[in-house]
């Protein structure tokens, strides 16, 4: 008997591109494709968790419409950072229905990284929007988030796409979404504000780390949004609708992949790829 692999969503940061998440999610369910985990980092936790939590995707998106974006960002006299973070956990709290992971209606994994001991860090338990403030802390723009004796900032730092952490947690299949390389050519960036020099300076950054863990992915999804800069939240309707299309293209190989045989037939592939590549 054919056996369906358990299937695993590793959603990436990227700032507002990340967005996109919401689009790609809003497919993934209209085509009934199963998701068995989520490991998410920064904007990718966030979309993740608000899924986790059972959050209506479509009444989200209409929510955004009506959401005063300036009004979640609580400026801070620069010491940690320039944004102190607490509205946005306030409504983190609230979309989340302030739930435990272990009210979540699938396992979600959380990634942040401690900025003071250097590692990774995996969450799975306590509340969920403590561990998602964490996550999305960018180093310089949101204050750390103190958590049970750690200083949590954004995963992205050491693994922007968690396809390792769902892999780590029984995913058999990792379908990956990368909002920040995909498609063209980025384009100049226009360096305008405080927030431009720091995510760019770590989007440069994390280019390079990338390379090593995305071609981990079963499947990787990846919307053309090289057009749109890292801090232009203003362009989330469209980039949920990029992320919608990329979904779309997906479909098919990801559900020529939902059975063992597939998921055994691209790894026998790629094995056979990497072994020819080795001797060239």
């Amino acid at each position: 008997m054919t056996k369906t692999p358990k299937v695993g969503l590793a959603l990436g940061g990227g700032a507002a591109k990340g967005f996109a998440h919401l689009g790609v999610l809003k497919v993934l369910v209209k085509e009934k494709i199963p998701i068995d985990l989520i490991a998410g980092c920064s904007m990718g936790s966030i979309f993740g968790a608000l899924y986790a939590a059972g959050a209506d995707l479509g009444l989200l998106e209409k929510m955004m419409d009506q959401m005063p974006q300036k009004q979640l960002f609580d400026l801070a006299v620069p010491k940690l950072g320039l944004i102190r973070g607490h509205r946005l956990e306030a409504m983190l709290k609230l979309l989340t229905k302030d739930k435990d992971f272990s009210q979540l209606s699938i396992p979600l994994y959380v990634v942040a990284v401690d900025i003071e001991k250097g590692e990774k860090v995996v969450i799975n338990e306590g509340n969920v929007a403590e561990a998602v403030r964490g996550s999305i802390a960018i180093p310089g723009v949101i204050t750390p988030k103190r958590w049970r004796g750690r200083l949590l900032v954004d995963g992205a730092v050491l693994e922007r796409v968690p396809v390792r952490v769902a892999k780590e947690f029984g995913a058999d299949l990792v379908i990956a979404v990368d909002v920040k390389f995909g498609g063209e050519k980025e384009k100049e960036v226009k360096i305008a504000t405080i927030f431009d020099v720091i995510l760019n300076a770590i989007e440069l950054m994390e280019r390079e780390v990338a390379q090593h863990y995305l071609p981990e992915a079963d499947i990787l999804i990846q919307p053309n949004l090289a057009h749109v800069a890292s801090s232009e939240f203003n362009r989330y309707k469209e980039c949920i609708s990029i992320g919608e299309e990329a979904a779309r293209q997906a479909v098919p190989m990801i559900r020529s992949l939902l059975t063992e045989d597939g998921l055994n037939c691209k790894k026998s592939l790629s094995h056979t790829i990497a072994k020819e590549a080795k001797t060239t």
